[in-house]
């Protein structure tokens, strides 16, 4: 994973819904969606060129009804809190 593909510098907020990135995801799953529950900013510290600290997400999976938490940078922003969905151009 290089800089470009990091999305740890990626600022999510609550009732943000993501899914998660493709490389965690078993062979035999779907990615998940879900819904920005939480957020621990700064709580990893990351020792690498990709940056000093990463938040820690706590995600509600829509279908598995189950709160998870996961590094910033496994997360994929699929549409913003704020965002009115009928201006979203990508469709999950």
């Amino acid at each position: 994973m290089d800089a470009d593909e990091h999305n740890g510098n990626q600022f999510f907020e609550v009732g943000d819904i993501v899914k998660e990135i493709d490389y965690i995801v078993p062979p035999d799953r779907p990615c998940w969606s879900g819904i920005v529950m939480y957020i621990e900013k700064n709580h990893y510290e990351l020792h690498s060129s990709l940056g000093r600290f990463e938040d820690l997400i706590g995600v509600q999976w829509l279908k598995e009804g189950q709160i998870e938490t996961l590094p910033a940078s496994v997360l994929v922003l699929i549409q913003k809190a704020n965002q009115d969905p009928k201006k979203n151009k990508e469709i999950p």
